[in-house]
């Protein structure tokens, strides 16, 4: 056996990066061996002093991966495919995280499975979890048909009014901005109204204008897990949308009203749930009602003001005692149509308007399933320039006393299963949570998924995933040219056994004798073995061509 050297050039290396995945399967003994930890993590009002871990994982996944998610794209980790994934975070979750070293490059998309004494789960292709075995189509998880969404997904930061959150600015010179987060009101207050400055949004991609009044928010227990509510007090309560021609329906467009209610009135009240038909804001202009150009530090002049809107409108949905009405107008015809609800309890209404084989109805669903249907028969326009008012008429009459929650309008006619759905589901969404597969997070946000912190211990069963991890396949094209190596340093060949002998055995001599090759070895510069190869069976050498010898290696 003997050895014998030659150095590489450039064009005898290449290396190719490719991924190689790898399935991981653990139950809940071994994720725990394995460094995948599952646990619960809450949102708190409280000082950021008193932050307990859970609240303080919340506000880091909050931060890295949520908040401002629909605005802020740029300052979220990860890939997000803006239309594609839904991001929604309420009060409490439970976070999977698992190691770098596990999933490598990633977790494989659609590699995912979660078993949790919630359910068990898998995720779509663009990072949503849902529970295995929905079907997609049979909810409406189009983004652009969703117009208006006020859930409020953030109702649950303002249960209590009185504790203050975020940052406050000072007014000298430095402009110091100081931490009050859980810091009590010094006067305190008893409702919400939208502050004068700064802006407020719905929910939905939209971001509407909206604009609370002398509301409060609590929690409520809806059909699949508590949610956030806004609470009217049946006298001054509202919620105010400016006009905008999106909500304007005409005779042949389809649409969808979905909310969730609890109406607490008499029997003998009628109490508005939304209406965009009898009150618009306009500006008027400094000289009307008048002859002649009066000055603008006239009281009034152009100052908006709230008038009559038009007789047509496209849609208004009131209770009056125990019956729920939905009816719209085209100045001429105005159906309407009603069923029964339960007072004091919470109903979800839906409000459909569809075309079916040229055929156009109005229904009302009750916790999914129709109760009542009419013929459209609006002929010429609906549509108006009326603000759209939650929780009364027009800003003036007809109060709710109770409270709303999922307040959603769709710019198309659902199907039935996909209203049944929004029921069961109580926010619409199909999505319990989210999987961040380049930071090996997965969390579950939906209220009815979350295990608590007291069976978190025994509440993940098992999980499975692929890890895509880099691979470098090396390879070395190990060439010898017909001239090389065709005389063998073994000192068995020789006649004197010895390294020093020139001279070779008599067998050595013949023109049928050739060395053989049996092992390639790979070296550095400082002749440091790396990689060993040996070939299935050792290959003669050639004086006549060329031989190649191809070595690969990953790494």
């Amino acid at each position: 056996m003997a050895n014998a050297y030659k150095k590489f050039t450039a064009n005898d290396i290449a290396t190719v990066p490719f991924n190689a995945h790898k399935l991981y399967n653990f139950t809940s003994a071994s994720a725990v061996l394995n460094k995948v930890t599952y646990f619960n993590a809450n949102w708190t009002s409280e000082s950021i002093d008193l932050y307990s871990s859970e609240s303080i994982k919340y506000n880091q996944i909050d931060h890295l991966f949520y908040k401002n998610n629909k605005k802020n794209l740029g300052y979220n980790f990860g890939e997000q495919h803006y239309a594609k994934q839904r991001r929604v975070l309420y009060e409490n979750l439970n976070i999977i995280s698992v190691p770098n070293g596990l999933i490598g490059y990633e977790i494989k998309p659609n590699s995912l499975f979660i078993s949790t004494s919630k359910g068990e789960f898998i995720e779509d292709t663009h990072g949503n979890l849902i529970v295995s075995g929905t079907n997609l189509s049979d909810y409406s998880t189009d983004i652009e048909s969703n117009i208006l969404n006020i859930g409020p997904v953030n109702g649950f930061e303002r249960y209590d009014l009185n504790i203050l959150s975020g940052y406050a600015i000072t007014l000298d010179y430095d402009r110091k901005a100081y931490y009050r987060n859980g810091k009590p009101r010094v006067n305190n207050i008893s409702s919400y109204s939208t502050p004068d400055f700064g802006d407020e949004f719905d929910d939905s991609y939209y971001f509407n204008l909206i604009k609370y009044k002398n509301v409060n928010f609590a929690e409520k227990n809806l059909f699949n897990g508590s949610f956030p509510s806004i609470n009217f007090n049946g006298s001054t309560s509202e919620i105010k949308l400016p006009h905008d021609n999106k909500f304007n329906f005409n005779p042949l467009d389809d649409f969808t009203i979905i909310l969730q209610a609890e109406v607490s009135h008499s029997s003998a009240d009628t109490s508005y749930l939304i209406s965009k038909s009898t009150t618009k804001t306009i500006v008027p202009s400094p000289n009307e009602g008048k002859a002649a150009i009066i000055s603008t530090k006239t009281s009034g002049a152009l100052q908006s003001k709230d008038v009559l809107a038009e007789t047509q409108f496209p849609f208004e949905v009131y209770v009056e005692g125990s019956n729920v009405f939905f009816r719209r107008s085209d100045g001429t015809n105005t159906p309407t149509i009603s069923t029964a609800i339960s007072l004091h309890t919470i109903n979800n209404l839906a409000f459909r308007v569809s075309t079916v084989s040229n055929v156009r109805t109005m229904g009302i669903f009750v916790d999914g399933i129709l109760k009542s249907s009419i013929t459209d028969n609006t002929l010429t326009q609906t549509r108006n320039k009326a603000n759209i008012y939650v929780g009364n008429k027009g800003g003036s009459s007809n109060f709710l006393s109770g409270s709303l929650s999922q307040i959603n309008i769709y710019n198309k006619g659902l199907t039935d299963t996909q209203i049944l759905n929004h029921y069961s589901s109580s926010n619409g969404s199909p999505y319990v949570g989210n999987v961040f597969h380049r930071n090996g997070f997965v969390t579950f946000t939906h209220p009815a998924y979350v295990v608590s912190k007291a069976n978190l211990a025994s509440g993940l069963n098992n999980i499975q995933f692929q890890g895509s991890h880099l691979i470098y396949e090396h390879e070395y094209q190990c060439t010898i040219d017909e001239h090389e190596f065709n005389d063998t340093l073994n000192t068995s060949a020789r006649k004197v056994r010895s390294k020093d002998s020139d001279d070779l055995a008599d067998f050595a001599t013949g023109s049928l004798f050739k060395p053989y090759i049996t092992t390639v070895g790979l070296y550095n510069e400082n002749n440091e073995l790396l990689v060993v190869g040996k070939l299935g069976q050792p290959i003669r050498t050639s004086n006549e061509t060329d031989t190649t010898l191809v070595i690969r290696w990953d790494s």
